[in-house]
């Protein structure tokens, strides 16, 4: 903060300073004229000769003066005194976003309320042209009297109403310099990562981030560096709010359909996102109407400081408990539909695929004997046969990514995977037709999600994508209209006596929430079936005609469901039994084709002793892992909950011996001698604390506000560097915490000397941060997507893994420290044999021979169910 300026700015006298930002400073001041005190952002004189700051501050006062909204601040005034730019602007009273949120995750209710004025703020400046392109917890405003402000309109811009909104604005600008990214990592939409053009589509994905961290007290995109951080906006996303844990290691009870809002505000594609953010408070609003009333009369009651009279305290509590089940079934009866609750009888399973690797989509053949499938075994994703009286799938040598249909007339409908055109729920790619028994695939018709072959075999109905119109179409047949959706279909398929079509109809394009639906192949009018669901998945006929069976869920776990066509449908639970079934198809004679899914994380590790990769996971999902100084010994770390509420944190050998549990929390990293090793509680915020690898007691070591994100030791074991907030502090092992850096540049890894830190910046960049303070050191020879591991164990050479947009594996460099020269020292990538993410953390032993990777593995296994009635 600089010296307040002059006493008096024209009619405007100066109390005292507020703050500063990048874009100025603030001070509160007395507007004489008008008797109020308002705040002025004044651009210093030293700063306003940069022509580019001096035209981003008038464009922010340009941009907020077009607004005028509760929920945006208002602007009063604007102009210049002694060659400094000034704005006057609404003078308010409270706490930043980022403050409020200090504490970890907000009050369910606070935070839809906020979000829904939000929303509506932002819609108000969408409908002016306006982006603000840097949506942030510290750009917005939680005044006293619990109304939300949008402030800083510094990177908006005044976008060309009539421009396409495809477009939108690039990030690039031709006077400043090339591929410069304007934004806040950590909730920048992932066009903005990539410098491409943005609209008011991004400022959406900035508002889910920053939801999203109201909601759990996590951020939802953060890695050790910047350039991690990106990497995860781009490829990765956060994990489900319905698992979120508070600080006590309990879920939090957030509701399944604001998860699915903030998911679909977190849509990596533009127009798989809300299209307007009006329509985003819409969403909020209902969610919020939906639930107050119920909620109050519950807080009202649960308030009494006595039970009523004459009833006891237990009962008086049961009957509360009691009126929460009334009001679940209120709300399930809201829906329209009525679930039955008789037991379902018993069905058999028989299990006719033992390959590994993944079904990606199974069909019956029409006499229901053979089994087609399109699945990824033995590195091929390709078509494959199978009879009900023997074992194993045999492939056809025709690739598919999914198989769709078996036409009576002896033809398979497929997916080719070479028009394939990825989205988040269903893909789109080139319909094609393949003899029963093999030979060339013939193209049918581009841009299709899903198919099914007349009963007679004569047409197919398909639901295709419209790119020129951003809308799904489903056709009988081809080239005739039967239902036009913006969100999308998938599930096609006709009814036994080929008068109907039962499908899927998603109403967010990205999002399978969803509803079943049927409209006559004659034409007509649409009816749904059932209510929403947060997802379903897969839908085929009972063989009579009567019910359309189904895959979805009302939260994490599938079952199979009925449901009538009657006008007023009954929906009925088929079964239950395995999480994760999905639904393929329904043999003529009753029996069932199912999908069961499986899925779990692996930690591979090599070693100069054991090149033989093997999986060190000690439980299901090892989100962090550490070599020793030595390279002797692996750290890892399981966010399992079968570990416990607090995770856990193991030790293992690489020679292979069995790990041992050295207490809660996910290990990070070891200490240079090896006794103790980092470990992150899962807390609100995140917590560091101390485990002994041999006898001794684990102690906490941080109890601050800050979520503590990567940690690592200093090479002489005595401090600690770790991440918060998008910036790198200083811990001593007493629990003094200090900033090493501004924000916006993060990083845990330390020099040999102990003299600097690594850091990554916002900008993609590299630099050497000195600990004793002073300028950073750039490292030219580091590229954005380059991920530094460790220093070699001479100290000359960083270990460096490198990852490239689009591909699975990773590649480990030496790279020496003086001069930048490379030497590769291995590839690495993750088994093909099942449908596998792309690798995540790495790590490599200091001399370079053995290296950790961790990546996310799911198969599949088909089963014939019998007896479904």
């Amino acid at each position: 903060m600089t010296a307040t300026p002059a006493r008096h700015f024209g009619p405007y006298e100066f109390i005292a300073p507020l703050g500063a930002g990048g874009m100025g400073e603030v001070f509160r001041a007395r507007d004489t004229r008008l008797g109020r005190d308002v705040a002025i952002k004044v651009l210093p004189v030293a700063f306003s000769a940069d022509p580019e700051r001096l035209r981003r501050f008038e464009q922010e006062a340009c941009a907020a003066a077009a607004l005028n909204h509760p929920a945006l601040m208002a602007i009063y005034d604007i102009g210049t005194e002694n060659g400094a730019p000034y704005i006057v602007s609404e003078l308010l009273e409270g706490a930043t976003l980022r403050h409020c949120l200090r504490d970890g995750r907000m009050p369910l209710r606070k935070a839809i309320e906020y979000a829904a004025q939000m929303a509506h703020g932002l819609a108000a400046a969408h409908e002016k042209g306006i982006v603000h392109r840097d949506l942030k917890p510290e750009n917005i405003f939680i005044t006293r009297d619990g109304r939300a402000k949008i402030l800083d309109f510094g990177l908006a811009k005044l976008v060309e109403r009539n421009a396409p909104s495809s477009h939108g604005e690039s990030m690039t600008r031709e006077d400043t310099a090339p591929g410069l990214v304007l934004g806040t990592v950590g909730y920048m939409s992932p066009e903005q990562v990539r410098g491409q053009a943005v609209d008011h589509r991004s400022d959406i994905f900035s508002f889910g981030a920053i939801l999203y961290e109201m909601l759990s007290g996590q951020r939802a995109f953060k890695g050790d560096t910047a350039a991690e951080t990106m990497t995860a906006i781009l490829r990765e996303d956060p994990p489900d709010l319905t698992t979120t844990t508070t600080a006590t290691g309990a879920h939090a009870s957030i509701p399944p359909a604001l998860d699915q809002i903030v998911r679909h505000c977190l849509q990596k594609e533009p127009q798989q996102r809300f299209q307007s953010a009006s329509d985003m408070a819409f969403n909020l609003e209902a969610l919020s109407s939906a639930s107050s009333s119920g909620i109050s009369a519950l807080r009202a009651l649960s308030a009494s400081t006595s039970p009523i009279p004459g009833m006891s305290r237990r009962m008086f509590f049961a009957t509360v408990g009691m009126l929460v089940a009334i009001a679940i079934a209120i709300g399930a009866f809201s829906l329209g539909q009525h679930l039955t609750t008789r037991p379902a009888p018993l069905a058999q399973y028989k299990q006719i695929t033992y390959q590994q690797g993944a079904i990606l989509s199974a069909r019956f053949s029409p006499d229901g004997q053979t089994i087609f499938c399109a699945a990824r075994f033995d590195k091929k994703t390709e078509l494959y046969s199978g009879r009900l009286d023997s074992i194993g799938m045999r492939p056809m040598g025709v690739k598919a990514f999914q198989i769709l249909s078996v036409s009576a007339a002896g033809g398979i409908a497929f997916l080719d995977p070479t028009g394939l055109i990825l989205n988040s729920e269903a893909s789109v790619a080139t319909l094609a037709s393949v003899p029963l028994g093999g030979g060339a695939p013939r193209p049918i018709l581009k841009n299709v999600r899903s198919a099914d072959w007349a009963r007679d075999g004569s047409g197919l109905a398909v639901a295709r994508y419209i790119p020129e119109k951003l809308v799904d179409r489903l056709e009988y047949p081809i080239g005739k209209t039967l239902y036009e959706t913006a969100g999308y279909i998938s599930g096609v398929h006709f009814s036994p006596d080929g008068k109907t079509l039962a499908f899927l109809d998603h109403p967010i394009a990205g999002d399978d929430q969803g509803f079943v639906a049927v409209i006559p192949t004659a034409g007509g009018t649409v009816r749904r079936l059932t209510p929403l669901w947060f997802s379903v998945r897969a839908a085929a006929w009972r063989p009579d005609g009567g019910e359309v069976w189904f895959t979805a869920a009302q939260s994490g776990t599938y079952s199979l469901f009925a449901v009538t066509l009657g006008r007023s449908p009954k929906l009925r639970q088929l079964q239950t039994g395995f999480d994760s079934m999905e639904i393929e198809d329904v043999a003529s004679n009753g029996k069932a084709l199912v999908n069961h899914r499986s899925v779990r994380s692996l930690a591979m590790v090599s070693t100069s002793a054991r090149p033989v990769e093997q999986d060190f996971a000690s439980l299901d999902l090892p989100e962090f892992f550490r070599f020793s100084s030595d390279g002797k010994q692996i750290l890892v770390g399981d966010d399992s909950e079968v570990g416990g509420a607090n995770y856990s944190t193991f030790l293992r050998n690489v020679d292979g011996s069995q790990p041992v549990r050295l207490g809660d929390g996910s290990g990070l990293a070891l200490s240079p001698d090896g006794e103790w090793a980092i470990s992150q509680l899962p807390q609100a915020p995140n917590q560091l604390l101390l485990l002994p690898t041999g006898p001794g007691e684990a102690r906490q070591l941080t109890h601050s506000a800050m979520a503590h994100e990567a940690a690592d030791w200093f090479p002489d074991g005595k401090r600690i560097v770790f991440t918060s907030g998008g910036r790198t502090y200083l811990l001593d092992l007493n629990g003094k915490e200090t900033a090493l850096t501004p924000e916006g540049a993060t990083g845990t890894l330390v020099t040999p000397d102990g003299q600097y830190v690594v850091v990554s910046t916002k900008e993609g960049k590299y630099e050497l941060y000195p600990v004793a303070g002073g300028k950073p050191k750039p490292i030219e020879w580091l590229h954005a997507n380059d991920f530094p591991r460790r220093f070699s164990g001479d100290g000359k050479a960083l270990l460096v893994a490198t990852a490239e947009e689009g591909k699975p594996g990773r590649d480990l460099y030496r790279i020496q420290f003086a001069d930048g020269r490379r030497t590769l020292l291995r590839h690495i990538q993750p088994p093909q044999d099942a449908i596998s993410s792309r690798i995540g953390n790495v790590d490599v032993t200091p001399d370079g021979t053995g290296y950790a990777y961790g990546y996310a593995q799911w198969r599949t296994a088909l089963y014939v169910v019998s007896g479904l009635r």
